[in-house]
């Protein structure tokens, strides 16, 4: 019996040896470093994530005004360029990854992929008496988190990211570090891989 075992074994072993193992592809990451650039109440940063000269995604503020008597609110957003997507909720609420979580081509959830939407990041709210001003939002008091982006060019896609920090001291800010995305489309990157 027992030699029936090591025989067995062996032959395990051996199929085990000479088994071809598959080399995962390695991944290519375009990185780009934006040098911690701050988005303020009058500066915007614009990114050109795979470098060809165009702005892909635009962070910046918006003032939306309410109706009389209500309180009027100051978005920081990012904004797609072209056909570019973010992941984003119906009301622009985006997804927050956290590093090495990975971000894929599929929809997560609540969370679509969109080109037509913007993402909320973080949102003042002026109430009438300034000094009960207050933030809400994805990035309140969120610091190096990642920001899912897909860029879609010549009809592929290639998923990416933008790192951002949210500075509540005034002046109150952005802070948009670097960016990534993987150069095989339709590949998954992780959130931070350079």
């Amino acid at each position: 019996m027992s030699k029936y075992i090591y025989a067995v074994a062996c032959i395990g072993l051996f199929f085990a040896a000479c088994s071809k193992k598959e080399n995962p592809t390695p991944v290519s990451i375009e990185y780009v470093q934006l040098n911690n650039a701050t988005v303020t109440t009058d500066q915007s940063v614009n990114i050109d994530l795979d470098k060809d000269g165009t702005v892909d995604f635009l962070v910046t503020k918006e003032l939306r005004e309410t109706a009389a008597g209500q309180d009027d609110l100051l978005e920081f957003r990012v904004v797609s360029g072209q056909q570019h997507k973010l992941l984003v909720q119906q009301d622009g609420t985006p997804a927050r990854k956290e590093p090495g979580v990975w971000i894929r081509k599929e929809n997560e959830g609540a969370f679509q992929w969109d080109a037509s939407q913007h993402a909320v990041v973080v949102t003042r709210v002026l109430t009438i008496d300034l000094a009960n001003a207050y933030w809400q939002g994805t990035w309140k008091d969120q610091y190096n988190k990642y920001l899912p982006v897909q860029l879609i060019k010549e009809g592929k896609t290639y998923n990416g990211w933008i790192q951002i920090s949210f500075s509540p001291i005034l002046p109150s800010r952005i802070i948009v570090h670097d960016a990534a995305f993987n150069k095989v489309a339709g590949e998954p990157i992780q959130a931070g891989n350079k």
